[in-house]
């Protein structure tokens, strides 16, 4: 992904700081059409520039209509924003078959049955249907690696192999279809979920005792095949990589130091949810956000679900103001995120 060019960062640093902070914040919502409450907080937020893409869970999706017309409104009043929802297929997949889209298998099952190109006709079918439904972020693929043991990924099949070259062919096929529709696709959950023993709703999954350098070669061949334009960690520990037992999500030694400065990623980091219990039972909000900023993260990730607050966007700022002034933070750095962002955008435009 290539760099912005020093005009572009002057043009960044020119924007109020509020509305910098709001293009990195992706917020979800309670309610599952255009006419509710939630919808009209998300409406103003957008309207008034202080987030800069809306996150979509399985609780805003009860009907076609109700999410299509979410997604409608909220690309209307300011069509650059992210309508991101998860749609990997099998388990995973909000725009389901129930609400009349083409059903996607499980990873696993087209890994099985289709070769990558065969699978490209079918992600292809699905992303044109994503993206008339009004979305332009899918939170998928997932590239960790298959382990019948796992609970949140291999008893699911969500992982297509168990080496790097199945999963970075069939993965890349995945965002080609995406990518070509006019969407962006962030993998996850760096740098290697399929292992684990533990479920990160829950709380932290300490992966330091099964993970193995193997699962960076998913990640590795996406980003040498310019498939990896965001990347979202994981609310893992993994103590080999950070020995401070930081879960990546907040860890600047992983995301920083192993998937930027040795790996050469240049694109956009983004957080899995902040709401997710293993982040929640373990950091005040205000903390979570500030952390993960000074991490490397790009996308803050929000559902906003656990205990909704209207005005949680006003208070990031106010919270980013404050890390500023004690030094913890610096525009600059809220700049370099911007200008990622910005960059990632015009993949869809």
């Amino acid at each position: 992904m290539a760099a912005a060019c020093p005009a572009a960062l002057a043009d960044i640093a020119a924007m109020p700081l509020a509305e910098r902070v709001g293009r990195m914040l992706l917020l979800g919502f309670i309610g599952s059409s255009a006419e509710t409450e939630g919808a009209d907080v998300i409406a103003d937020h957008l309207a008034h520039r202080r987030i800069g893409g809306v996150l979509f869970l399985r609780h805003n999706v009860r009907t076609r209509e109700g999410a299509e017309s979410s997604a409608r409104r909220f690309g209307e009043i300011d069509p650059a924003a992210w309508m991101a929802i998860d749609q990997e297929g099998g388990l995973v997949q909000r725009l389901s078959r129930d609400l009349g889209y083409t059903h996607i298998p499980r990873a696993m099952q087209v890994a099985e049955a289709r070769t990558p190109e065969a699978a490209g006709e079918l992600y292809r079918l699905g992303a044109a249907e994503f993206r008339a439904a009004g979305f332009n972020m899918n939170l998928a693929p997932v590239v960790d690696v298959h382990d019948p043991d796992n609970a949140v990924i291999g008893r699911h099949g969500r992982a297509y192999g168990t080496d790097g070259d199945t999963i970075a062919a069939y993965a890349g096929a995945f965002i080609e279809a995406y990518e070509a529709a006019g969407a962006v696709c962030a993998i996850k959950h760096f740098p290697g979920h399929g292992r684990s023993r533990g479920d990160s709703h829950d709380g932290f999954v300490d992966i330091s005792q099964t993970w193995s350098e193997a699962e960076l070669a998913p990640f590795e061949q996406l980003i040498a095949m310019d498939r990896a334009h965001i990347i979202m960690g994981g609310h893992l520990t993994l103590r080999a990589l950070d020995p401070s037992g930081a879960p990546v999500t907040v860890s600047r030694p992983i995301l920083e130091g192993v998937l930027r400065e040795r790996m050469g990623y240049r694109g956009v980091i983004m957080t899995d949810d902040l709401d997710m219990g293993a982040i929640r039972q373990n950091y005040d909000q205000r903390e979570a956000v500030i952390r993960s900023i000074e991490a490397g993260n790009d996308i803050i990730m929000l559902s906003n679900s656990a205990a909704p607050d209207p005005e949680l966007p006003q208070r990031i700022v106010d919270w980013v103001v404050a890390a500023i002034s004690e030094g913890r933070l610096t525009e600059a750095r809220i700049d370099a995120s911007v200008a990622r962002l910005d960059v990632l955008r015009a993949r869809v435009v």
